[in-house]
This record gives C-alpha cells, structure tokens and sequence, in this order.
C-alpha cells in the first residue's frame, strides 16, 4: 500500500488520499488523521487520487468528520474522485457527504 500524504503549513494540513482505500488502509487513515487533527489549523483532505473507498475507510472519514466538527476544526474534502463520492452513495451516507465543506 501506498503511504498518505500529509503537508503542513502554518494553518494547514493535507491529508492525501491513496488510490486503493481498501481494508489494508484503514488503519494507517486512523493514524494519518490523528496527525493531522492535531495540528492547529485547517484540515484539507485531498480525495482526487481515491479509485476504490472501503467501508471501514468510509467510517473512519465519518468518524474523523465528526470529531473535527464538534472540536470546531475547519476542514474541506478537495476534489473528490467519482469513487469516493460514489462509495458514499452506495453505502446510504451520501447526504453525510454533502453537509461537509467540498472543493471541486
């Protein structure tokens, strides 16, 4: 698998999504999340390069969403591929990802 990548600026931090978002990923996403969130600023998730989004992926996202929004963390999905946003559809979430801030 493929390693995220995460960027920091001041007020920033990337997260980049992999092309393969299976079940092999779901724990390094866990801990690349903890990173980032820890960083004081904005959180930008860049899902263009996302081919293939797991379930367990998809409940992390979910999950780090979430905490980001009751501890008051901007944060933005980039670009998300049609496979992340259709992984959502399929699973029922879609209307989850649509309350989240998205750049196309």
């Amino acid at each position: 698998m493929e390693p995220f990548t995460i960027s920091k600026s001041d007020d920033t931090a990337r997260l980049g999504l992999v092309a393969s978002m299976d079940l092999r990923a779901a724990e390094p996403l866990l801990h690349s999340f903890h990173e980032v969130m820890a960083h004081p600023g904005k959180v930008e998730i860049d899902a263009s390069a996302v081919d293939r989004l797991s379930t367990p992926c998809v409940q992390i996202l979910l999950s780090a969403a979430q905490h980001m929004e009751q501890q008051g963390i901007p944060f933005v999905i980039k670009a998300p591929s049609d496979a992340f946003v259709s992984a959502f559809d399929d699973l029922g979430l879609f209307s989850f990802l649509m309350k989240w801030p998205v750049q196309t």
